[in-house]
């Protein structure tokens, strides 16, 4: 099990890399505005949730 302020802290920079791939490498205009709320890891770090919300 990982140190929850690592998780943490892991799961801020998927964050902040999911959205600024969706902003500034993927030209998909069916997007529309896509805003990332929230990253999730497991406790061994193996796994990721992004969640997301369109509008």
């Amino acid at each position: 099990m990982a140190d929850p302020a690592r998780a943490r802290k892991i799961a801020d920079r998927i964050k902040v890399i999911v959205a600024e791939y969706l902003e500034f490498r993927l030209k998909d205009e069916r997007l529309g505005f896509v805003t990332i709320t929230d990253a999730r890891v497991t406790g061994d770090l193996q796994h990721a949730s992004v969640f997301y919300t369109v509008f």
